[in-house]
């Protein structure tokens, strides 16, 4: 006999059995029902996040920059179309104090792209799956003990918190940083022999690596080469770290091989010094070889103090120092992104990070114009300008009539460059009663001049091309360059200015850059041995 409590669970079975089915099968034919499950799949699985084929807008895709960078980019393929590198190795110093500052952008930008590279640091440490290696753990316990500067190295050993805090309350950084580049040098040759080239630079330069590597492997001299922006100590020239330095494999191993106890020997010498990358020279010419000139390409500027103009312009940009973080993902950035991807010249800086911010006035700025400087004749003027502005004023006997009045006001220091190179009759001038007439007399000479300008002779001249104003002292450029905010009180104002008309009239005359002028190294020969 049937059991009809049976039959009724059975049957209850076989309905939701059915259900199921029917449920499973409507969400696999729609899977827009199933957005909660994708998007706890998208939660719990990072790749889904970044998926190779997706595409993002590109942030620098606006104000003034939409011809020169793509709208949308696929970032999740940052390597595609890097340089090889192969028998190029990069070597980056830092410090542990900013260490967790500055690297981790490095490392997610440029470095992410290089299969080999060594960190040094003055204390060993680990950020993700990258070792710092330790630059001074071979240093004398006895040289440690003669300068105060080891104290930082000694404590940062013990310090049981970030070491941002411990060495808050220290000096003694820059100090210790001489004393690593030629113990990194020493550790580096160990390590990584027999290289072609070695790359030197620290964890606040940008290196643009597809102009670096085309360099060296097509324009850089062979043998044995030290390479970099040259600075001058006591009249010997040394290659400024920070701006990144390259030296070849050929000068390493000399260097390894013929010098006894290498780094011993400049540690017993750092303590007299200031610098390190001045005891690298003095090591590199203790076997033959000094440094050679390769400014501007590798350059001791960041996008908003680069000089431009005159000498820095169809020149390709190899590497800049003291940029930020947020200037390193935004060169990278922008590196990636470039629709043009020709050599990347010091011009392509300029139209990317300058040009879109080209205003003719700006106030609690301070654009960096100090070439020349425009004071008062009386005492109280110049006991307002600062020491830089005194340094570089410009006699009053030698001054043009509109640079006598420069030092009045901002608006009489903005006519200084409108009147740059012009013919400007001081009775003529002094007849003008106010800066309306004087600006409608200088906008009519400059546009005189402009239209008799057969060839852009006058165009190109140009030596005066921004101004900046504070306290009374008007100081001009004769370059570009950004600059960034400076503010102060109401009677510490800082205003500058740009001459826009005449950079955009010097851009169109100087013409477009045909062709790359890779600068040809040239040897600054020490003047004297004196340290």
């Amino acid at each position: 006999m049937i059991n009809p409590t049976h039959s009724l669970r059975v049957a209850l079975l076989l309905a939701l059995t059915t259900l199921l089915t029917v449920t499973l099968w409507e969400l696999n034919s729609h899977p827009l029902t199933c957005s909660y499950d994708k998007k706890a799949k998208d939660l719990y699985d990072p790749g889904s996040l970044y998926s190779t084929h997706e595409v993002y807008n590109n942030t620098l895709y606006q104000n003034g920059l939409n011809n020169n960078v793509h709208a949308q980019h696929n970032f999740s393929r940052p390597c595609e179309g890097f340089p090889d590198t192969t028998n190029i190795m990069f070597i980056m110093k830092t410090g542990a104090s900013e260490a967790f500052q500055k690297l981790p952008t490095q490392l997610l930008t440029t470095m992410s792209c290089l299969p080999d590279f060594l960190i040094f640091s003055d204390l060993e440490q680990q950020i993700g799956k990258y070792h710092l290696y330790d630059a001074l753990d071979r240093v004398s316990p006895t040289l440690m003990n003669q300068y105060p500067e080891f104290e930082l190295y000694k404590a940062q050993k013990f310090c049981p918190i970030p070491q941002h805090y411990c060495a808050a309350e220290m000096s003694g950084g820059w100090d210790l940083d001489k004393y690593k580049f030629l113990n990194i040098a020493d550790r580096v040759w160990q390590r990584r022999p027999g290289m072609d080239w070695y790359v030197f630079a620290e964890a606040d330069t940008y290196i643009v690596w597809s102009n670096m590597v085309q360099w060296l492997r097509e324009e850089a001299p062979k043998g044995p080469q030290y390479l970099g922006n040259v600075a001058l100590l006591n009249e010997f020239p040394f290659a400024h770290g920070g701006s990144g330095y390259v030296v070849s494999g050929e000068l390493m191993k000399t260097m390894a091989n013929n010098i006894t106890d290498l780094a011993t020997k400049y540690d017993e010498r750092a303590g007299g010094v200031c610098c390190g990358d001045f005891l690298f020279a003095k090591a590199a010419s203790e076997v033959g070889t000094n440094v050679q000139q390769v400014h501007p390409m590798f350059n001791g500027e960041r996008p908003l103090s680069i000089p431009y103009g005159h000498g820095q312009w169809c020149e390709p940009i190899i590497s800049m120092h003291h940029v930020s973080p947020e200037e390193v993902s935004t060169l990278w950035q922008f590196e990636q992104t470039r629709k043009n991807k020709s050599t990347l010249l010091i011009k392509d800086i300029y139209e990317a990070f300058m040009a879109p911010s080209l205003t003719q006035f700006r106030q609690d700025w301070d654009n960096l114009s100090d070439d020349t400087c425009f004071i008062g004749p009386h005492q109280v003027d110049q006991e307002n300008a600062g020491d830089t502005e005194k340094s570089r004023q410009k006699l009053e006997r030698e001054k043009t009539i509109v640079e006598k009045e420069a030092h009045k006001s901002p608006t009489a220091c903005a006519k200084v460059c409108e009147a740059d190179k012009l013919m400007i009759p001081e009775d003529e001038y002094l007849a003008l009663s106010d800066d309306i007439k004087k600006d409608h007399y200088l906008q009519e000479k400059y546009e005189k001049r402009i239209r008799e300008d057969v060839g852009g002779v006058f165009r190109r001249g140009r030596s005066c091309f921004q101004w900046r104003y504070h306290q009374g002292a008007c100081c001009i450029s004769q370059s570009f360059k950004l600059g960034m905010p400076r503010h102060g009180a109401v009677e510490d104002e800082w205003t500058s200015g740009f001459f826009v008309k005449g950079i955009k009239q010097w851009i169109e005359a100087r013409g477009e850059c045909l062709h790359p002028d890779w600068r040809e190294p040239y040897l600054t020969s020490p003047m004297h041995e004196s340290e």
